[in-house]
């Protein structure tokens, strides 16, 4: 038989389209139809009338999510996925989706998003929390403070609503008991000796993938404790200590050595690394300092900045809250401060911003959070000058911003000099951007002194010294942590082949092919299953100190949200498997 016969034999098989009355409840009920031309009832008019390869070779099958909606409207029990599937197999090389599936394509870290839900939907936490360990080394850390980027293009978002994958994360980090010895097994000793400079996000996962591969690896720390701005820039709240140091020791246990309090160009420098046999050496030294601003008043006292109020809180130290507390600043860090200052005592908290309530680059749910906890914003105002009486603040003039990006899309932000108004308030808080002080590598190092961090090569994260590399928010501006575990992890791949290694730092899984059957069959009422609510602390009991606000799911929640997953790999491989059976009998 032809290749088209044979496909025209299968939809007649699985389709039973003769029996279409093209009602249209089925492009009715599709999430996705009217959008770049899809539409369910017009491929089974192009089936009936036999032009199945020329649906085959449009995009249309691949825009369909296989939600099974369409099929449980059909008034005749139409098999419509089944045909979409059947034209999957059909469609050209070229229309098939390159690589991962959307989530995991667009997870830095590059975790097997898809199969550590499915063992989650399984009731296995454990294999699901060993499967995201063989990918980055912080899933308790990730499953609360990721800015998820997968979620946005999660395909179950075109159905109703994207599956709560940072969350299911952080659910399996916490049920998961210590991970089976092999995950965290180092090769044998290599007699190569790497140092890493600074224990944050990107050195620690720098630090955890090269020791798996046998090198010796010492991690130098300035402060007194490891975990960089996880440890000192994130609240308690929103990131609990022993969740860090759980996650930490983890790593550490491979036979990792730590050194606190060393400080790059006060304790040690890099010349004296090389001299006591470190062949290569990883700078990942964050962005740990608030940056400063020159504005009149900003040394009165009363005036903090957020990053090193959020350190001082972290690290212990008391800070007395006055009652009318302005934050500056409209990013993460200005939200976490100002929430910080609630829980400190602070009665009323204002955040102005430069930009607009839309233009806010903190993440919509932290702007959220703090709304639900009596922060109130004032977008589109910027500080003119701080007010002062007898030494301390009194108040701030704000300016009214009218823009903050020109017509190419940079920071330029333009104010309305006629247009002010004076908040009256105790202490004033400047989340403004962070910054590092690179004088410790002043004249070894290549700088970008405009943004203020160190060159590298994008690819292997190689300075301009040969076997010095740098990664995290030092070589590429602030970002998120899974961009600086990313960072991390590009590093570790190219110190590895520096010191004459293969470069492949990721072992085979040890959870397994985590393989099951898949006919890709939906339950009726699978398209309309809602999104998890994930569980946080009473509204009432957050202001009462630093007690962890989101709340793990639980199993039962955990598992149903798990199963809303769309299995978009296994419906690629299911496509191909079926196009390589259509190949063998044309």
């Amino acid at each position: 038989m032809t290749t088209k016969a044979t496909q025209q034999a299968k939809f007649n098989d699985v389709g039973m389209f003769h029996t279409c009355e093209q009602c249209g409840l089925c492009s009715s009920a599709c999430p996705i139809t009217g959008t770049e031309g899809y539409n369910v009832r017009r491929i089974l008019r192009h089936i009936e009338m036999e032009l199945a390869d020329e649906m085959a070779d449009t995009p249309l099958p691949w825009i369909c999510t296989t939600c099974g909606r369409c099929e449980t409207v059909c008034p005749n029990g139409i098999a419509i996925l089944g045909i979409i599937r059947n034209l999957r197999a059909m469609s050209p090389d070229e229309l098939t989706p390159d690589g991962p599936p959307p989530c995991a394509k667009a997870c830095p870290g590059g975790i097997d998003i898809p199969g550590y839900l499915r063992l989650i939907a399984k009731g296995k936490p454990q294999e699901a929390y060993e499967l995201i360990l063989e990918r980055v080394p912080l899933p308790g850390v990730l499953g609360r403070v990721c800015t998820h980027p997968c979620e946005t293009q999660c395909r179950r978002g075109e159905v109703n609503q994207p599956v709560s994958i940072c969350a299911l994360k952080r659910f399996a980090a916490d049920k998961a008991g210590r991970p089976s010895p092999d995950i965290v097994k180092a090769a044998p000793e290599t007699g190569r000796k790497v140092a890493i400079v600074g224990s944050g996000p990107a050195g620690l996962t720098a630090a955890f993938f090269l020791r798996k591969k046998g090198h010796s690896v010492t991690v130098f720390e300035a402060r007194p404790r490891a975990g960089g701005m996880m440890r000192y820039g994130i609240p308690a709240y929103r990131l609990p200590d022993d969740v860090l140091d759980r996650e930490i020791d983890l790593i550490l246990s491979q036979g990792i050595k730590l050194k606190t309090d060393q400080q790059l160009g006060r304790d040690f420098d890099l010349a004296g690394l090389k001299q006591e046999g470190f062949e290569a050496v990883f700078m990942a030294l964050g962005l740990p300092e608030s940056r400063k601003i020159n504005l009149d008043g900003a040394g009165l006292e009363g005036v903090l900045w957020g990053l090193d109020f959020l350190s001082a809180v972290r690290d212990g130290r008391g800070i007395a809250m006055k009652d009318r507390v302005l934050v500056i600043g409209g990013g993460n860090v200005a939200v976490d401060v100002a929430l910080t200052t609630r829980r400190l005592g602070a009665k009323e908290v204002i955040m102005a911003c430069l930009e607009s309530r839309q233009e806010m680059p903190a993440n919509v749910w932290e702007v959220r959070m703090a709304l639900e906890e009596g922060v109130r914003l004032m977008p589109s105002w910027g500080p003119k000058r701080v007010l002062g009486e007898n030494g301390h603040v009194a108040g701030i003039e704000l300016i009214s911003c009218t823009a903050v990006f020109d017509a190419q899309g940079c920071f330029c932000p333009q104010f309305d000099d006629r247009i002010t108004l004076t908040e009256q308030v105790d202490q004033v808080i400047l989340a403004v951007g962070q910054s590092a002080d690179l004088s410790c590598i002043e004249g070894e190092c290549c700088c970008d002194l405009t943004r203020g961090v160190i060159e590298v090569d994008s690819q292997t994260q190689g300075t301009s010294i040969p076997g010095v590399f740098a990664g995290g928010d030092m070589a590429a501006g602030p970002g998120t942590i899974i961009q600086a575990i990313a960072s991390g992890k590009r590093a570790a791949c190219h110190i590895d082949k520096y010191l004459g290694g293969d470069g492949i730092i990721e072992a085979e899984s040890a959870a397994g092919e985590n393989a099951q059957s898949y006919d890709g069959a939906r339950a009726k009422g699978f398209a309309d299953l809602p999104r998890m609510i994930s569980p946080t602390l009473p509204l009432a009991e957050r202001l009462e100190g630093f007690k962890e606000v989101d709340i793990c799911p639980g199993d039962d929640e955990a598992i149903a949200e798990a199963n809303r997953c769309l299995q978009c790999d296994l419906e690629f491989q299911l496509a191909v498997m079926a196009r390589n059976c259509v190949k063998c009998h044309s």
